[in-house]
């Protein structure tokens, strides 16, 4: 096979790869490149596939790994904008009556759907328990 081929491969996996960032893809197109590298040194088609597949499988068990272990050690730590409401204070706008299923909060400048075990009214501060949906539970302070 001639080594531009698996070049082309090898390209298109490490621009896949950013859009995937998984590592899966830099795994596979390390391979191909090395695979290029033999077909360019003029190793037979099995010896370019068994190249591949050893550097392949070398990056996928070795390089994968380490690269999601450390570029991602602190991504469970992050939270989405509608998880970071969750604990903060709340001021009622509208009414919340749970039984009429109505009512809207403020929370840090944001207006949102809300509902709580009981009836509250406008101007209360209350304390934003759960998240459903786009919908608060709340309680009061």
């Amino acid at each position: 096979m001639n080594y531009y081929i698996w070049l082309i491969l090898a390209v298109g996996c490490f621009i896949g790869e950013m859009f995937t960032m998984e590592f899966s893809l830099a795994c596979l197109g390390l391979g191909l490149a090395g695979a290029s590298l033999a077909a360019w040194l003029g190793v037979g088609l099995w010896g370019q596939v068994a190249l591949f597949a050893v550097i392949s499988a070398a990056a996928w068990v070795g390089i994968r790994p380490f690269a999601r272990r450390h570029l991602y050690s602190k991504a469970k730590q992050v939270k989405t904008p509608a998880e970071d409401v969750i604990g903060k204070m709340a001021v009622v706008e509208t009414p919340i009556d749970p039984v009429q299923n109505t009512g809207r909060v403020k929370v840090s400048g944001e207006s949102w759907k809300a509902t709580s075990h009981k009836p509250l009214s406008a101007g209360t501060e209350c304390i934003v328990e759960k998240l459903d949906g786009v919908t608060l539970t709340v309680r009061e302070k």
